[in-house]
């Protein structure tokens, strides 16, 4: 029983336009969107799916990233993490964490001023996923028809219906990382292996695929 909450994004970090982007076209997927994050120092590339979607993040300008404004997100190392050995994924959920998630506000120069995005304090280990919640979310199925287009109906898939993580054998999961496993929908699958890893599930009326990154 307890509360239900909905994944509305993984995030990965790659090298500014990196073979990711290639990978996921290769499997018919379409960018939805673009998006740069002014003050943040980051860019992203977005393939919505119904249900949630992937978001694929480089940084453009390092030292914006680490700005007294943008710095605890750890977003410049994690971008640094094949030799960093910090965490290269994110996850945001959809729905009330209050009371389950420790969170901190965080507030990007590029939202209007009085929004900010709960991160959960959790992440403040780099060697974990940046997890946070952003008011308001709604599933890509949700979305005005202009900033959701076609979603993955083309590729023929409806939903990510399971998400992998791995993380290396000496991080335990955190609290937080552990209730998003527990309570939220789709699946958040958490193992342990060598390094980090995520593997996607993507499913429609006929074709399911996965898509891993390690």
């Amino acid at each position: 029983g307890g509360r239900m909450l909905e994944i509305d994004h993984i995030f990965m970090f790659v090298e500014p336009d990196g073979p990711e982007l290639v990978q996921l076209k290769a499997l018919g997927l379409v960018e939805t969107y673009r998006r740069e994050h002014p003050g943040q120092g980051t860019a992203n590339a977005c393939f919505a799916f119904d249900n949630l979607f992937i978001e694929v993040l480089w940084i453009v300008d390092p030292a914006e990233a680490l700005t007294p404004a943008i710095v605890r997100t750890g977003l410049e190392p994690r971008s640094r993490w094949r030799s960093a050995g910090t965490c290269p994924f994110g996850i945001a959920w959809r729905g009330n964490a209050k009371g389950l998630i420790e969170t901190w506000d965080f507030a990007p120069p590029y939202l209007p001023k009085g929004v900010t995005i709960d991160v959960a304090c959790d992440g403040d280990d780099p060697r974990q996923p940046m997890m946070f919640t952003f008011p308001g979310s709604q599933a890509p199925r949700d979305w005005a028809e202009a900033k959701r287009g076609q979603l993955q109906t083309k590729a023929g898939f409806n939903v990510v219906s399971k998400v992998m993580l791995t993380l290396p054998e000496s991080v335990v999961p955190s609290p937080a990382l552990q209730c998003l496993s527990r309570t939220c929908r789709p699946e958040l699958e958490l193992s342990s292996g060598m390094g980090y890893g995520l593997k996607l599930f993507f499913e429609g009326p006929a074709r399911r695929e996965t898509y891993q990154v390690n």
